[in-house]
């Protein structure tokens, strides 16, 4: 009997699933996770219609820990590494790996299931392979490499998780009652901020398009300061919009050096300067055109909030900018954005600290700073607050 062809991803735009093409790849026409339950099969109608849905989305849910599990682990066989040399047939990757045959065919399976690789006949035997498009997040050194997001779930968020239900219990006070901030070492702060330097592209699309839209400071120098600038990447992206600019990026001592390399290896490095400093020391010098406080807010109590943008202010330029993006709740509002900061806050709260502040307390600490909130603004998973100087005009463009 002749096997029937598999169907890969890279062919989707045949199915009947509402794919969609883009750079080769298969997306889902709302960019959504691929579901595991066929909802339409599920009748509307009979005796425990609505219960009998709702245990189905309850257990998708409870399986989303699978992802992560099956990601991490194909990791660390190599299996990503191996796949990316070219499509590998089950035998291949198992001889090469030295692991079980029928564990590995049963690994691939389920990277194939995610759309993480593709899967097409090869005379009697199937071959996976990595597509290029996600060669980047998932192996090693590339500039949206997720490997530090995976060692920071290996060394924080696995074992904080499981102890989430003590942590509601006992909240995230200190011994004086107080508030802790998120707090992690700086090795793992190195682990995640290399493992979400995807977040940056489109974070600064938006700013620099209303950057532009509005006229602000075209074609003039501006001097920008990104305030834990992680890797840097906000900023070395913006220099590159905007070849007039000159960025400085402070940080930890162990990270500054991440964000020296990746300048020179973006080719800004004649613009843009690490700087080591503590952030709640000394401040941060004055007359920033523009400060990047990009993930940060999250990590703040109420009185770190009101400090750290008080810094802010006394480093800003007459007719500067603040730029929040992180994740900031809006009450009641249905977006992508507001569901992300919601879960995020749960993240926040079982690695030891921190919240995702509601766009009113932004508004409270902007204010207690002598700032304004000027502009609200979507990116796919953040939101970015905009600010300047009370009473202060030009930005927005009248």
């Amino acid at each position: 009997m002749t096997a029937s062809p598999s169907v890969s991803p890279l062919s989707a735009a045949a199915r009947s699933d509402g794919a969609r093409h883009v750079g080769g790849m298969s997306f889902r026409e709302d960019d959504s996770i691929r579901p595991l339950v066929d909802y339409s099969k599920l009748s509307a109608d009979g005796t425990g219609a609505s219960k009998i849905r709702a245990a189905h989305q309850v257990y998708e849910h409870l399986v989303s820990l699978w992802a992560p599990a099956i990601i991490e682990a194909a990791h660390d066989l190599g299996f990503f590494a191996e796949l990316a040399t070219g499509p590998r047939s089950v035998d291949d990757v198992a001889t090469a790996r030295t692991t079980d045959r029928r564990a590995t065919r049963v690994m691939l399976d389920a990277l194939y299931a995610y759309g993480l690789v593709t899967k097409s006949q090869d005379g009697r035997e199937h071959r996976y392979a990595l597509p290029e498009a996600y060669r980047e997040a998932l192996l090693p050194g590339g500039l949206f490499s997720l490997v530090g997001k995976i060692a920071h779930d290996r060394n924080v968020a696995w074992s904080a998780w499981s102890n989430l239900a003590r942590t509601v219990r006992r909240g995230t006070r200190d011994e004086s009652g107080d508030d802790r901030a998120n707090g992690i070492s700086e090795t793992d702060y190195e682990d995640l901020v290399t493992g979400i330097n995807f977040w940056a592209p489109p974070i600064v699309d938006v700013l620099a398009s209303t950057l532009t839209e509005n006229g602000w400071k075209a074609g003039e120098p501006v001097s920008l300061l990104d305030v834990g600038c992680g890797t840097g990447l906000y900023g070395q992206l913006l220099l590159e919009r905007f070849p007039h600019w000159r960025a400085r990026g402070i940080d930890a001592p162990r990270i500054v050096p991440l964000a020296d390399a990746q300048a020179a290896r973006l080719g800004v490095q004649d613009r843009f300067s690490g700087v080591v400093r503590d952030i709640w020391q000394g401040g941060w010098g004055e007359d920033a055109d523009l400060i990047l406080l990009n993930n940060m807010i999250h990590l703040q109590t109420e009185e770190s909030g009101q400090k750290l943008l008080q810094a802010a202010a006394n480093a800003l330029s007459g007719d500067g900018l603040v730029c929040i993006a992180d994740q900031v709740v809006i009450p009641d509002e249905e977006a992508p954005q507001s569901r992300f900061a919601m879960l995020f806050a749960a993240s926040m709260l079982a690695t030891g600290g921190g919240d995702a502040h509601s766009l009113a307390t932004c508004d409270r600490w902007l204010a207690a700073a002598g700032l304004e909130r000027a502009a609200v603004l979507d990116a796919p998973m953040h939101k970015i607050v905009l600010a300047r100087r009370i009473g202060q005009s030009g930005f927005p463009a009248a």
